[in-house]
């Protein structure tokens, strides 16, 4: 055990001795790589860069008359409730989707201000290399969303990440109510159908009416009743034959309008949600956090950039010099 502390308190020596011979060599080159350094992460050479945030959670409601007009004995999704993992996901993928970003990139022209040439051919590849580079989106761990933005300019970037969030709420909104326009081309669709029919069979119950058919068993209840009053006649004798006739196609005719007419109202509530889906807006985000402008820049970091570049020039200076050591010694050794 003493031998080893030993051993490791001579290599240690030998360490130090290396450095303090090497000392001056070792001074020069550490400085002029700080110095290096210190220019190279200089605003004239590396742009800053100033990072916003904005945090919202995302609302589980993807219809206003569901949420807002269905019956109160019936479970519906509160338009208040957030705060679900697959929601927070869904919306990460609509953040993720190249219609979305393409959105981003229109409205505030990131191609210029990302200098990229409009008439590079690899134009849109670089595009989107520096938008993942410079706007990220993630789920936090609460079931909120997190949208990052880093730009030259700390007005800039709190815009962007602001707008990212307008304009997902738009495409939400956008998605829905093409959703909720087919819906209400189906609905409107069925419901006329549903009127025609309605309007059908009461044109059928109105010829039967003139035939004197309207109301088959008040009907035959009179018709009884006189004739045990007054006996048969033959205006009594036609109208039985015309229930006879007509009458179980009145009954028929009448238990359907019924039912149509329940199916109707069925469709016209219906239709008056489809109405509200397209015409509403209900807002798909509840705002946690707004974008504000950074006061201090985020990227780059100097003093890690010439902390670090000091390290590794005094760790490569001492393994160059360690060589050079070793091998002057080895020369010297062949030569005596």
């Amino acid at each position: 055990m003493n031998k080893k502390k030993k051993q490791y308190y001579f290599e240690l020596i030998d360490v130090f001795h290396f450095i303090f011979k090497w000392r001056k060599k070792l001074i020069i080159i550490c400085s002029v790589s700080a110095i290096l350094s210190i220019i190279i992460s200089s605003p004239w050479i590396i742009k800053p860069k100033y990072k916003s945030t904005a945090v919202f959670y995302p609302s589980m409601n993807n219809s206003i008359s569901s949420a807002l007009l269905t019956d109160s004995r019936v479970r519906q999704k509160d338009p208040l409730e957030f705060g679900e993992q697959v929601a927070a996901q869904q919306y990460v993928q609509i953040l993720e989707s190249d219609y979305l970003k393409g959105k981003v990139i229109k409205r505030y022209n990131l191609l210029e201000n990302y200098r990229i040439d409009p008439s590079d051919p690899e134009k849109n590849y670089k595009l989107g290399k520096k938008y993942d580079k410079n706007i990220s989106v993630k789920k936090t761990p609460y079931a909120s969303i997190e949208i990052s933005v880093l730009d030259e300019k700390p007005e800039v970037a709190a815009e962007v990440a602001n707008g990212i969030v307008m304009i997902l709420d738009s495409v939400k909104t956008e998605v829905q109510r093409k959703l909720a326009m087919q819906a209400l081309y189906i609905i409107e669709t069925e419901y006329k159908r549903k009127e025609e029919e309605i309007n059908t069979i009461k044109q059928r119950m109105q010829e039967l009416g003139a035939k004197g058919v309207y109301n088959v068993e008040e009907q035959s209840k009179a018709i009884t009743e006189i004739i045990g009053k007054v006996g048969m006649n033959d205006n009594i004798r036609q109208q039985q034959n015309n229930l006879a006739t007509y009458g179980a196609e009145s009954q028929s005719l009448t238990s359907t309008l019924e039912l149509q007419v329940e199916q109707m109202n069925e469709l016209k509530k219906k239709l008056d949600q489809a109405k509200i889906d397209v015409e509403g807006n209900l807002s798909n985000v509840f705002i946690l956090q707004n974008a504000s402008p950074a006061e201090r820049k985020t990227y780059p970091l100097r003093s890690l950039i010439v902390i670090g570049s000091v390290l590794g020039s005094f760790l490569l200076a001492c393994i160059v010099l360690l060589f050079v050591e070793k091998f002057s010694q080895q020369k010297h050794h062949l030569i005596s």
